[in-house]
């Protein structure tokens, strides 16, 4: 019999776990998941939610320990992974107290991604006990915890769509103020135009009572010897009494560096999902691709089932047919949902500082609000990019209140392709 052992059990994790049950039965592979958390399989994406209290914590499991026993798949939990010998084919691991050894034939790493925390105060700090991330249902509770005694104002350092669901999920709890702090010049530059985030901007304001503080650079090192209040005094006025960072992940590569396996950002992987070792594959938060470490669902979904169809190809080579497809790069539609407000878009959507005035690029704009004046809530907003080179659209984006983008996404994957002159004698360019 082969042993395939699985660090993680998240998205990545489970879903190779599935896979390689599909493709072999427990006659043939054992399946091994180790893992730290408890519950041991949960959906991060909607931590925010619980927080906002949206959700029950039994709405969070994406996989219960039935689903695990149904299919003779081993969960070991919460126990800590403290090692990998490459040599000899085994993990070491601390559960109940006692160091243990898993020996596989093949090793599937999804480890994940811990959220980034610049400075986290120690206990001797003013700022002690007021400063949290969001990336566990650990950290849902302590923040629970501390919102019960303190809510009158708290801040999100981040303006990315986790930093701002997040501080919808704040102001849900009963927190009065809420401010988000954003470095960049506008919310989502990655994923919205100026047009856009301006838009969400407003809507963030004056629908759900937010405070927007663009263009922000917080000298978090502060927080050692100052509390959260003194140090937001110049932003937020006084009164602050919590600071959630949100500010991006970094993958958990730290097993594997210790394992001799190489890392860039994550844990470098081939098109067969393969580390440097050929018996050691990676998926998911903590996995690298063409030095890209997505830390989304599609790429965790995508890596978790190709690493155990490769896992299983070289483990059962002889009684495989043929070899399984090679991973490709995973290539995100990218939908956003902010409160009552979301955007869709494709191709190359948001031009850069630099892009925009280079000459190379031009932008249409559908019936924009903002130049009519101050927006109204019923407005969809279109943004269409025209490569001037070849007269073509190559990305076009929509944003509006929730229901009422997401039906463009057709319209404008028609308009990919086709020159403005096209567009606006069809009537694609239409907006209500």
């Amino acid at each position: 019999m082969k042993e395939l052992v699985i660090i993680g059990a998240g998205m990545a994790g489970v879903t190779a776990a599935q896979e390689a049950r599909q493709l072999h039965s427990k006659e043939d592979l054992s399946i091994t998941i180790i893992t730290k958390e408890t519950p041991p399989s949960y959906t991060r994406p909607q931590l925010t939610e619980l927080l906002a209290g949206t959700i029950r914590e039994n709405d969070v499991i994406f996989r219960d320990e039935n689903w695990f026993k149904e299919r003779d798949i081993q969960l070991i939990y919460p126990a800590q992974a403290t090692g990998i010998d490459v040599l000899e084919q085994k993990v070491y691991y601390t559960f109940q107290g006692s160091q243990k050894e898993c020996p596989y034939h093949a090793l599937i790493l999804a480890t994940g991604a811990n959220a980034f925390a610049p400075i986290v105060p120690d206990a001797t700090s003013p700022a002690a006990d007021t400063v949290f991330s969001l990336r566990t249902l650990e950290d849902v509770h302590k923040i629970r915890q501390h919102l019960a005694m303190k809510r009158r104002k708290a801040a999100v350092l981040g303006g990315g769509l986790l930093g701002l669901e997040a501080a919808l999920a704040l102001k849900s709890t009963g927190v009065e103020e809420v401010h988000v702090l954003e470095a960049s010049g506008y919310l989502l530059n990655r994923q919205l135009n100026r047009t856009a985030s301006e838009m969400l901007r407003l809507y963030l304001e004056r629908q759900e009572g937010l405070d927007i503080h663009t263009g922000v650079h917080l000298d978090t090192n502060e927080l050692k010897s100052r509390s959260v209040e003194e140090v937001l005094r110049p932003i937020c006025k006084d009164g602050v009494e919590t600071l959630l960072y949100s500010m991006g992940v970094r993958s958990r590569i730290h097993l594997a560096k210790e394992a001799g396996l190489a890392c860039g950002k994550g844990i470098i992987i081939n098109e067969e999902t393969a580390t440097s070792n050929p018996w050691i594959f990676a998926a998911g938060d903590c996995a690298e691709f063409q030095g890209i470490t997505w830390a989304i669902i599609p790429s965790a979904l995508e890596q978790g089932k190709k690493a155990a169809e490769f896992a299983c190809w070289h483990l059962f080579t002889e009684g495989q047919q043929s070899k399984p497809e090679a991973y490709q790069q995973t290539i995100p539609r990218t939908t956003i949902t902010i409160g009552r407000r979301e955007a869709v878009s494709t191709g190359k959507a948001v031009l850069s500082v630099e892009e925009e005035n280079s000459g190379l690029w031009k932008n249409h704009e559908l019936g924009s609000p903002l130049k009519r004046g101050q927006p109204k809530d019923g407005d969809l907003y279109v943004n269409l990019v025209e490569n001037v080179e070849t007269g073509r659209i190559v990305g076009a984006l929509s944003f509006g209140p929730r229901g009422s983008s997401v039906p463009w996404f057709s319209k404008l994957q028609q308009m990919m392709g086709k020159s403005w002159q096209e567009i606006e004698s069809s009537g694609l360019g239409g907006v209500r």
